[in-house]
């Protein structure tokens, strides 16, 4: 009885000092800004420049990932051309140039960084056949 006992009371010794060797994680946010520009209904055209922007009156103390990316959409599809990247999402704005693409009227953009957020579908007025 008492080998088990102290086996018991080593078994416990053991496992706090496993609990206190854990690091603390510190508290994160995430934070998920809505998309301001483009909009539903927006018309953008390939090879020219505009300021995506984005809601940053909401933006926690302590973001996740403050390092931003914006990647271009069709339809429900998320794609791997990425319009603009290293920049702050705390800033709210970041610039891009519209690729080439066809004419068409549900494209959206991601922002990405602390999280993913969609604009709503704008058309690209581009190549025409």
């Amino acid at each position: 009885m008492k080998f088990t006992t102290a086996l018991a009371a080593l078994a416990l010794s053991a496992a706090s000092t496993l609990v206190r060797a854990a690091p603390l994680q510190a508290a994160r946010d995430v934070w998920d800004p809505t998309v301001t520009f483009p909009t539903t209904g927006s018309v953008l055209v390939s090879g020219q420049t505009y300021t995506v922007t984005w809601e940053t009156a909401d933006q926690p103390a302590h973001i996740t990932n403050p390092n931003g990316v914006i990647t271009l959409n069709f339809g429900d599809f998320g794609s791997p051309l990425i319009l603009a990247k290293d920049f702050d999402i705390r800033d709210g704005h970041a610039d891009i140039t519209v690729p080439e693409v066809y004419t068409l009227s549900d494209f959206s953009i991601t922002l990405w960084g602390d999280s993913g957020n969609w604009s709503g579908q704008f058309e690209i007025q581009g190549y025409s056949p």
